[in-house]
């Protein structure tokens, strides 16, 4: 079936291209027009069909340098919440005040507007959950935007598509692996919740959330444990299971512990040198890394929260006391005599 022919079957009910030869066929027509050739019979004249994206994602564009994400290793786009950025919407046609253009993000298996797992951003609209997108230039067939994002935002990769609507009909962007958009917390963004603003420097004193691979795996370590979309948003819940999740006990975490001397079937925690190869090891092989101890699990820690955008540092100190029965003290049992009853003095102090 031509171009011509599907475009005329969707005359009478407002007919979406989706498919990628659709998209491909819209740009030759388009190019057909600009050389005189005309439209061709059936054609839905009119229709904004978009052509293209640019999210301006590289390291040296201006989003990943006014974002602070210009030093990771990857080429999509990273951004933090709560802050505005910027990209160009290539379109078929110059854009016109009745056309309708609509900005959608997608996290999650089953996302829901309602729980923020899916955003529409309507430009020149209010979006949803604080969301919204301004034009700041037309020019020709170009649309440039300016997007700003909620401060309270989940934190994860989205899948980015773009819908149009006109009288000639709809169109969506299909959705492409390039396009998608991490969104990190934002230490700098006075918005964020308890936020308080940290020199850049004591955010990242060393490169090693910058690796490539190292955001992914610090998401998988959340979709490992579990951890429902909705509550990404939260620093603190984000936190606890960073926390939970840096040892193997009971969750198949990144580490197993062993304070044994004997590491013949992995690593000697003292010859680890960063986190890096912890991590990928973990997001490649999806099973517990042999062996860590607690400045091990300090520094992937460390790592891994400064990846997601959490100002973290680690801390040494002298005395560590562990609670075993949540009581948050340290418990001491005696009989009468004062002497310790040592089957219920499980607590310690390193």
């Amino acid at each position: 079936m031509s171009l011509a022919c599907v475009m005329q079957g969707g005359l009478g009910g407002g007919f979406r291209l989706r498919n990628g030869s659709l998209r491909q066929a819209a740009l030759d027509l388009q190019t057909e027009e600009l050389a005189g050739g005309g439209s061709r019979p059936g054609m839905v004249c009119g229709m904004l069909v978009v052509t293209g994206v640019d999210l301006l994602s590289s390291p040296s564009d201006r989003n990943r340098q006014e974002h602070h994400t210009n030093e990771f290793e990857y080429n999509e786009l990273i951004i933090r919440r709560g802050q505005p950025f910027d990209m160009v919407i290539f379109l078929s046609r110059p854009y016109e005040s009745s056309d309708h253009v609509t900005l959608e993000l997608y996290i999650g298996n089953n996302p829901e507007v309602g729980k923020g797992t899916h955003v529409i951003i309507p430009v020149g609209q209010g979006g949803s959950g604080g969301w919204n997108a301004q034009v700041t230039k037309s020019s020709g067939n170009n649309l440039n935007l300016r997007v700003h994002t909620c401060p309270n935002a989940i934190i994860g990769k989205f899948q980015f598509t773009v819908r149009t609507h006109s009288e000639a009909g709809e169109f969506q962007l299909p959705f492409d692996p390039c396009n998608e958009i991490y969104i990190l917390f934002n230490p700098w963004c006075p918005g964020e919740p308890g936020s308080r603003c940290w020199p850049r420097g004591h955010l990242c004193p060393s490169s090693l959330q910058f690796d490539h691979g190292v955001l992914d795996a610090c998401l998988y370590i959340l979709d490992r444990r579990g951890m429902p979309h909705g509550g990404r948003r939260d620093p603190i819940s984000v936190c606890r299971v960073v926390s939970a999740m840096v040892n193997s006990l009971d969750d198949s975490g990144i580490l197993i512990g062993n304070w044994s001397g004997n590491y013949s079937c992995g690593t000697n925690p003292s010859a680890w040198v960063g986190s890096v190869e912890i991590l990928l090891s973990y997001l490649r092989n999806g099973r517990p890394v042999p062996y860590g101890q607690c400045w091990v699990f300090a520094g992937v820690t460390t790592t891994v929260l400064r990846c997601l955008g959490l100002a973290t540092r680690t801390i040494t100190n002298f005395n560590s006391a562990h609670d075993t029965d949540t009581s948050l003290t340290m418990d001491i049992y005696f009989d009468e005599n004062m002497k310790p009853l040592e089957h219920l003095n499980h607590d310690s102090i390193w």
